[in-house]
Parts: C-alpha cells; structure tokens; sequence
C-alpha cells in the first residue's frame, strides 16, 4: 500500500468525523434558534406591565381581602331574630309567682323566674298588644309547661346538690319547646332560666 492511498484513508476517515460534528451543530442551532423564536413570539422577552408582577398581583389580593373583611364587619347584620344574634344578653322576668306542692310532700314551693337569650330582645320580650315578642305571646303555653315540670319536683331532688340546676335546665327546656313549636325556629332561643325567687315551705 501507498503513501498516497493511507493518506486518502485518513481523510476520509477524519472528513466523516468533521461531518458528524458540523449536523450535530446545525440540529443544536435550530433547536436553540427554534425555542428564542417561540419565546419571542410568545413575548418571553418583553418588558411586563406593573399589574402582572407577581408580588404586584399578590399584594394587590392581599388588599382586597383587607377591605373585604372591613367591609363585612362594618356591614349591619341581617334583622331576623335567628340570625342577629349579637352577643348582647338581654333578660326577662315572670310578672306572677309559680306556686306548686312539691311531689310526695306537704310542703309548697314558691318560686319567681327569669330567662335570658341572645335573640333580638323586642322579638323575644315586646309586650305591645298587636305585636307581641314571643314570650308574652305563647305566655299560656308557657306558664303551663313550666307548672307541669314543677308539680313533679320532689323535696328531695330540690334540696340535692344540683337539684336547682336540674330543675332549671328542665324548664329551659319545655320553654325553647313551646317557642321552637309555635315559631318554627331551628335554635334554642332561652338562654338560660333563673330563680328570682324562691320560697319551700
């Protein structure tokens, strides 16, 4: 073999190589040139506007929240009597004592009572005629409730540790019982029922 015929090998050999080399080139410069273009076209590069900034736009949120939640709080509530509740207790008294012979025993009990609620005091307690609060309206139905819960208490269970506490949950109960029945209400309105009064003898 001659000179001339390994150096013509060679050259081949290395021009393939030189080719490889220069097609990968080209692909990796399309590929680049093709993805600046589309970022280009897409407006990658161009200068964003203050409101789509991303910390912009969340502070901008963080505002609206902000005003949102004072708004809500300065808003007035709604008027319903469910609904208003604005945590200001308001109370009621029983004009007439409640007078029972106490179960299985001679002795009577005297008793005066109070409720609290946190409904619209007016809704619950007006005594205008022709536009009664719920207490003064159901007052038969009531009066006779807490009588009938009376009539069953025992010397005994009065006089125990947490017989007063007893008795008064139970009249809180059959009250919310007659209103919930009569004005169709979803919540307890009673509050609590207490002894103004309160006489065994």
């Amino acid at each position: 073999m001659s000179e001339t015929d390994v150096e013509d090998g060679e050259e081949k050999k290395g021009g393939g190589l030189i080719k490889i080399i220069l097609i990968v080139v080209v692909v990796l410069l399309l590929m680049v040139g093709t993805a600046v273009g589309t970022m280009f076209a897409t407006g990658f590069f161009d200068e964003k506007p203050a409101d789509e900034d991303p910390e912009t736009a969340l502070q901008d949120i963080e505002s609206e929240i902000e005003e949102t939640e004072g708004q809500i709080a300065a808003a007035p509530g709604p008027k319903t009597a469910e609904i208003e509740q604005k945590f200001l207790i308001s109370y009621y008294t029983f004009d007439d004592a409640f007078t029972v012979n106490l179960k299985g025993s001679k002795k009577v009990m005297q008793v005066k009572l109070g409720v609290s609620t946190y409904f619209d005091k007016d809704t619950m307690f007006k005594a205008d005629e022709g536009s009664e609060g719920w207490i003064p309206r159901h007052l038969v139905g009531i009066r006779a409730a807490i009588l009938k819960v009376l009539r069953g208490v025992t010397a005994d269970r009065i006089e125990g540790p947490n017989g007063e506490a007893e008795v008064l949950e139970e009249l809180r109960m059959v009250i919310n019982e007659q209103l919930e029945k009569y004005e169709k209400t979803t919540a307890a309105p009673v509050e609590e029922v207490y002894f103004t009064e309160f006489i065994v003898q």
